[in-house]
């Protein structure tokens, strides 16, 4: 955060001209207490826990999300109906512990935090993590890709730079100077490319391996 120096004349307001910034700030403090509520006290009052517990479910959320919501319940006074939850939460588990959607859910960018019953978890997080491998070595490959694009548009760019500091007349020094400072940076984002092109190979040979290993899990 900037200060502004204290050799400039302190300025004095009076104190209606502070009220809307001083509503503003608790208005915004309000917000940012409710965003990181997951229920709040009306939602609390109203609740349908069997129906709470069955969405959690079936989104693969786990026990800690119940614990989150107990705790705003709490501070609204109102209580948790922890049994229906648990009958609504195991419903909704059915539905997202199904072993053949697991590798979707893995290639679409998802998490599974470890929530389907023992019987099935071992099958059930192999092919979502089977599909993960996928998304994961796709995003590297669109990050990689995306700093190469940067580094060729801030390259091609030099050029232009160049031109432009080169356009009002300076002495001979002054020129060949610009010219092998540009020069200089130009080496270093080739450099720089080069070194991303490298790794932009590596991380599709890494994609292709996923997506060959994926395919027995489709």
């Amino acid at each position: 955060m900037k200060f502004l120096s204290s050799r400039l004349p302190a300025r004095t307001f009076p104190l209606r001209h502070m009220r809307l910034p001083l509503v503003g700030l608790a208005l915004l403090g309000s917000l940012l207490l409710n965003g990181c509520a997951v229920m709040s006290a009306e939602e609390c009052t109203h609740a349908d826990w069997y129906a709470l517990g069955q969405a959690d479910g079936a989104k693969g959320r786990d026990r800690q999300y119940l614990q989150e919501r107990i705790s705003d319940c709490a501070k609204a006074q109102v209580a948790a109906d922890t049994g229906r939850y648990a009958q609504g939460y195991a419903q909704g588990l059915q539905q997202y512990c199904v072993v053949e959607n697991a590798f979707s859910l893995g290639a679409n960018g998802g998490q599974y935090k470890g929530v389907c019953p023992a019987a099935i978890d071992p099958q059930f997080r192999r092919r979502f993590d089977a599909g993960r491998a996928i998304y994961d070595t796709r995003q590297e490959v669109k990050r990689l890709q995306e700093r190469i694009n940067d580094k060729e548009r801030e390259l091609t760019q030099t050029h232009k730079d160049e031109e432009r500091k080169l356009r009002d007349p300076k002495s001979a020094d002054e020129r060949r100077r610009i010219q092998r400072d540009f020069e200089q940076r130009r080496h270093r984002l080739r450099s720089e490319i080069e070194q991303l092109d490298r790794q932009l190979y590596r991380a599709r040979d890494q994609q292709y391996d996923a997506e060959r290993r994926g395919r027995q899990h489709q």
